[in-house]
């Protein structure tokens, strides 16, 4: 049986819609949203890839070693969780004491933090988790609270089409955000009076657009951390 499901690119935080095509249960294929306000259906690269990251002979479905031989699935779990227990002993060796960390991925679903969270405060006995998603995003928390006061983005990206001066500190869109690149392209195409400023000491493909200004050397901190919110 085909369909086609509404859904949402989980790679950066432009949050482009995304049409995934099922059949029998399996991804065939993913194309941007039309309808969606964040890419009307425009997809990076990344974005146009993402059916092959469904394929599941290509992911890892338990737990492995180097030069280990061939086991069953049973016995590379049991193997794994036992050299795992090892690596937590010699690293925290007064069971429980909360010494233990956690670094994880700030790519997974909320199911999946429930049971890291559950693992480290139930198992390992620390309460010292913590995820990329909130980490990166820290310096760009600081920068919005110092220049605007709140530590959300400011602006939606209709905004955009309508701005008449548009200011790129610190970030490299046109490489790290392609999708709201393209918008800046064409607000750019459809209002030629358009001041495009970049502050930024390195050069980028970002300056690559007919820009009104282009500063490089040393950028405040907080700039480039607003720059830097959606990554």
């Amino acid at each position: 049986m085909k369909r086609e499901v509404k859904s949402t690119c989980c790679y950066c935080g432009v949050g482009c819609g995304v049409l995934i095509a099922t059949e029998n249960g399996a991804i065939t294929g993913v194309r941007g949203d039309p309808d969606h306000p964040a890419n009307r259906g425009r997809l990076c690269s990344k974005g146009a890839t993402l059916a092959q990251t469904g394929d599941l002979t290509y992911r890892l479905q338990h737990p492995e070693r180097r030069r280990q031989g061939r086991q069953s699935r049973a016995a590379r779990l049991e193997r794994g969780a036992r050299r795992s227990g090892r690596t937590f002993r010699r690293d925290d060796p007064r069971p429980r004491s909360g010494l233990g960390r956690l670094y994880i991925s700030g790519q997974l679903m909320t199911e999946d933090y429930y049971v890291f969270n559950k693992l480290a405060k139930g198992l390992i006995g620390t309460n010292n988790v913590d995820t990329n998603s909130r980490l990166c995003m820290s310096s760009a928390v600081a920068g919005y609270k110092q220049t605007l006061g709140a530590d959300a983005p400011p602006c939606s990206y209709e905004d955009i089409l309508h701005a008449q001066v548009i200011f790129i500190a610190g970030a490299n869109p046109a490489v790290a955000h392609p999708i709201i690149f393209r918008s800046i392209e064409d607000a750019r195409a459809a209002n030629p009076d358009l001041k495009i400023i970049v502050a930024d000491p390195r050069r980028s493909e970002a300056q690559k657009l007919p820009i009104s200004i282009w500063r490089s050397g040393r950028v405040p901190t907080s700039l480039c951390s607003t720059a830097c919110s959606t990554c």
